[in-house]
């Protein structure tokens, strides 16, 4: 049960980097794209923990080309998942929005099946099915006039963003032992630095954006920043190492305990911490939310 361990710490930890990155959205969304600002940092702080990774592990360069090539995709799709998910930050509650990183196991069972040869069963498929129908339930929009309004810009930014990080997870595991855990580490990182070294360089308002946050931000924001990515890498880490020792399915799907998490966290910050994330707890508004990780849930039990 180590993996399991692994697994339910990175959930844990990415429900309090999901808080902060509403609050960072939130504070700074105000025309200065703060997506552009955290996807940059982040890339930022990809290349120090990759170098840092360099100081600390032998054999670095040791690995196939090929190895090493196909980790650098893996960095690029981790800054893919999180620029869609911050995007959707900007125009949902936090609570509506990570409940769609339930459908990754669905996805990470057919990138699975094409490259490491994991297969499901009957059950499991019917499982996989039922969370897509959860985030159906999700994306859909209740007002004080009893209308339902589909809400499918966000419905598409986060299924893209869950694909991204499927594809993340089964590449990272599909060239890596337990052995290289490190070494295949430095190569991810060294994709997400590579990948925000292209944006910077091309996406002028990215640019703009975090040159903005270190100006204006100050030093508040920006040990904030290295707090969040520091938590994130954790939890990263974790999930990576779990990814090594049982299915990828199975590690994503202990996942599923991020989503109750954050309603929870969200739920506090709305009573006692306003100030950090303010949510609506209508029960119009928490209804569905509630159903549809219920749903989500459930057909996620259905892998195991």
């Amino acid at each position: 049960m180590t993996w399991f361990l692994y697994a339910l710490g990175a959930p844990i930890l990415w429900a309090l980097v999901n808080i902060a990155d509403q609050y960072l959205v939130n504070k700074h969304a105000k025309g200065e794209h703060p997506v552009g600002a955290l996807v940059l940092f982040s890339s930022l702080v990809g290349i120090v923990v990759s170098f840092i990774i360099a100081l600390f592990t032998k054999g670095i360069f040791d690995i196939s080309l090929h190895d090493k090539i196909i980790l650098i995709i893996s960095g690029f799709f981790s800054l893919g998942w999180i620029i869609l998910y911050l995007k959707a930050l900007e125009i949902e509650d936090v609570s509506s929005v990570v409940p769609w990183f339930l459908t990754i196991p669905v996805f990470g069972y057919i990138f699975a099946y094409f490259f490491l040869g994991e297969t499901l069963t009957q059950t499991q498929m019917i499982g996989s099915a039922i969370v897509l129908f959860g985030g159906l339930i999700l994306s859909l929009e209740f007002s004080e006039e009893n209308r339902v309004k589909f809400k499918g810009k966000i419905a598409l930014m986060m299924i893209v963003s869950c694909i991204f990080a499927a594809l993340w997870g089964v590449l990272f595991k599909f060239v890596t032992v337990e052995e290289q855990f490190w070494v295949s580490s430095f190569w991810e990182y060294i994709g997400l630095g590579l990948a925000g070294l292209i944006i910077w360089i091309f996406v002028r308002s990215y640019r703009n954006a975090f040159s903005h946050m270190i100006k204006v931000g100050g030093k508040n924001i920006f040990a904030l920043n290295v707090t969040s990515e520091s938590v994130t890498m954790g939890g990263n880490f974790m999930n990576n190492f779990a990814l090594l020792l049982a299915p990828v399915t199975l590690v994503f799907l202990v996942a599923t305990f991020q989503p109750i998490i954050v309603l929870v966290l969200t739920f506090l910050c709305t009573k006692f911490f306003p100030w950090i994330v303010e949510e609506k707890f209508h029960f119009r508004h928490i209804a569905p939310k509630l159903v549809a990780i219920g749903v989500m849930v459930v057909g996620s039990m259905l892998f195991f």
